[in-house]
């Protein structure tokens, strides 16, 4: 007797899955060790994780936006769909650019994140966030990749 295979859109979803942490820990391995334990000091500490896509987040603090590790990121609580959408495309970034991503993006976006602080509490008029390439592109990712 020869059984039938169905072709379900959960199936390709579990494969996509596979396919993202595959990449995720081979290729973009450096960001998902900090990410892993990042997260795993929130678990400990009572922060319940939640998936986003193929990505686990974590909601901490207050009114600080959020950072990304891979496929691991975390955000301010009650953050919007929007910065998490946004978070979640830098781990595409992730994919792609893989042991480069600290030093074409991570680190770049961090010291642009706190300059700007810094130019802000001087009372300096800022450019859009989204102004930095690497920022535009991250959020294009996040709204091509994220589905709601």
């Amino acid at each position: 007797m020869v059984r039938k295979i169905q072709k379900t859109g959960k199936g390709i979803h579990n494969m996509r899955t596979i396919l993202y942490w595959f990449v995720q820990l081979t290729w973009g391995i450096p960001l998902n060790a900090i990410g892993a334990a990042i997260a795993l000091v929130l678990l400990i500490s009572g922060c319940r994780p939640q998936r986003f896509g193929y990505a686990i987040y974590c909601e901490t603090g207050k009114n600080w936006g959020g950072v990304n590790y891979g496929g691991f990121f975390f955000v301010q609580k009650n953050a919007s769909t929007q910065l998490k959408a946004h978070e979640y495309g830098h781990s595409f970034q992730n994919l792609m650019l893989g042991p480069l991503m600290p030093f074409i993006v991570t680190i770049p976006s961090a010291i642009r994140y706190h300059y700007r602080n810094y130019l802000r509490a001087k009372g300096h008029s800022l450019p859009p966030y989204e102004s930095f390439w690497c920022e535009s592109w991250a959020t294009r990712l996040g709204a091509k990749y994220y589905k709601s």
